[in-house]
């Protein structure tokens, strides 16, 4: 589903007026009744009150105030007293006037504040996409009105106040609602962290308007992306196929401290359809794992401190001999790691590599070289950081890339020509010119081998056939997470381990392989 940046929704607005044949009051209307629509379902009393701004926002609250106005007591208060802007909010403000509507200038009166926080509903129509920075002093007593009340249920209508609609930046003064009504499109910063965990359920509605028309004219380069996504996402196989068909992948993970990581990147590699894998290991791990997992081809190394200058040639020239290059899960953090990874990223081939856990830690000790080996690489590179790995490689504060989670990573792959995944809860994928936010997914993968088994699932994608690295790197964090959801629903989100992912990987491919046919 693409999502739109609110920039664009006045555009789209006028586009609709003017172009398309649908006034503005049209769909000021249907977003009234679509509001209307939700506190309906939702109103556990009679006492409605609601907050309208003097934009669009606002009008939007109005109409939905003309609607319900024979069912509930319902209250308007004028947030700013300034009535209303356009033409479309004057006329749902008028009308609710006449219909003997009960509007109030907003004052932040001890008797006001109490009347709002025992309401049974209250709706947010104030700012919507038009908040930016931080609330206003003069709301600051509203948001914690709205805060303390205990017994209302909170509906916000496009955005809820203090929440940055563009990038899910979120004020001192952020409230946490109930509910939020998504009118037209989705907006990116809804469902990315931290504001998703304030917006509550996300009621979508699209007003009617031909949202392929809409996104021709107007290009947007956000996307959610879900389960209902993976089916039209997975390239069909065909019968006449052979191991050849489906990629080669060679893997340099795991060491003799994290033995565990090496086994369930492998087996998720295995498990998600490429062709051929070759691991690279000790010894000691190349027998362990062969023991476990015979179709996969060994090749011993030293330890990567114990790598020798010919040992960094030959796992180079095994990698040009594969359609995509894993390094770094569960490996350990060394200059020779440091040094391999960086030759590894000149390799002059199409075939993407991937860096995951301390493959980044490595290139990350010196940050602006280990950026600059990332941009000025000879192939394609994905990067699979936690926000403390991309704290790291990025040269921020840990605080602030989870506070900016959508910007940085968007700012990260354009400046460095990259697609990044940082992982965490909603899983943001960006590649320059797109970024895709992932919906799924739950505290049941937040455990150490989660990562693991991402990257070797992602890294079988990337080696195959029609999975280039942005949709590779975006169906592979769809996939781990709607597994890990499934899961969570057999063994709770306590009970699920890495060791189960696999799987119900596979699972969940033969599930969606057979809608396909």
């Amino acid at each position: 589903m693409k999502l739109a940046v609110s920039s664009k929704i006045s555009l789209i607005d006028a586009f609709c007026a003017n172009e398309l044949g649908i006034p503005t009051l049209e769909l000021m209307k249907k977003s009234g009744s679509a509001v209307a629509k939700v506190i309906r379902a939702k109103a556990n009393g009679p006492r409605v009150v609601i907050l309208a701004g003097r934009g669009n926002n606002g009008g939007d609250g109005y109409a939905a105030a003309c609607e319900i106005i024979k069912e509930y007591d319902v209250r308007v208060y004028d947030v700013f007293s300034a009535g209303q802007n356009s033409e479309e909010g004057k006329y749902f403000y008028s009308l609710f006037e006449s219909l003997g509507g009960d509007v109030r200038p907003f004052e932040s009166t001890k008797e006001s504040l109490e009347f709002i926080k025992d309401a049974d509903v209250i709706v947010d129509a104030i700012f919507g996409t038009g908040f930016h920075g931080e609330v206003p002093e003069d709301l600051r007593p509203l948001a914690i009105a709205i805060r303390e009340s205990v017994k209302a249920q909170k509906i916000a209508v496009d955005v809820p106040l203090g929440i940055n609609a563009d990038n899910g930046c979120i004020s001192n003064f952020v409230i946490n609602v109930n509910a939020t009504v998504e009118l037209s499109f989705v907006k990116p910063g809804i469902v990315s962290y931290p504001a998703r965990s304030f917006v509550g359920e996300i009621i979508y509605d699209d007003l009617g308007i031909p949202l392929d028309k809409i996104t021709e004219k107007f290009p947007m380069k956000y996307n959610m992306f879900s389960y209902d996504d993976l089916s039209s996402s997975l390239p069909i196989r065909g019968m006449n196929t052979h191991k050849g068909s489906f990629g080669k992948l060679l893997m340099y993970v795991g060491s003799e401290r994290y033995r565990g990581a090496a086994r369930l990147a492998l087996e998720a590699a295995l498990r998600s359809g490429v062709g051929l894998v070759s691991y690279a290991g000790s010894e000691s791990l190349c027998k362990e794992l062969s023991a476990q997992y015979p179709e996969a081809i060994y090749h011993v190394f030293p330890q990567t401190e114990e790598f020798s200058d010919s040992d960094v040639e030959r796992l180079v020239a095994l990698s040009l001999s594969h359609n995509a290059t894993l390094i770094g899960s569960g490996s350990s953090n060394t200059k020779m790691l440091r040094d391999l990874t960086v030759e590894l990223l000149k390799c002059n081939t199409g075939a993407p590599i991937i860096l995951d856990a301390d493959a980044i830690n490595a290139i990350a000790e010196e940050a602006q070289s280990g950026r600059d080996a990332i941009k000025n690489a000879n192939r394609p590179v994905i990067v699979t950081p936690h926000p403390l790995e991309f704290s790291r490689l990025a040269d921020l504060d840990v605080a602030f890339v989870q506070k900016n989670r959508l910007s940085v990573a968007e700012s990260f792959s354009n400046d460095n020509n990259v697609t990044l995944v940082l992982k965490g809860a909603g899983t943001i994928t960006a590649c320059p010119g797109d970024v895709y936010i992932n919906t799924s997914g739950s505290s049941a993968l937040a455990k150490a081998g989660s990562g693991d088994v991402l990257a070797g699932l992602l890294a079988s994608l990337a080696a195959q056939p029609g999975f280039e690295p942005l949709l590779a790197s975006v169906v592979a964090v769809a996939l781990h997470s709607v597994a890990g959801d499934r899961l969570a629903k057999l063994y709770s989100s306590y009970g699920v381990t890495p060791s189960d992912l696999p799987k119900e990987i596979a699972a969940l491919l033969a599930e969606i392989e057979g809608r396909a046919k």
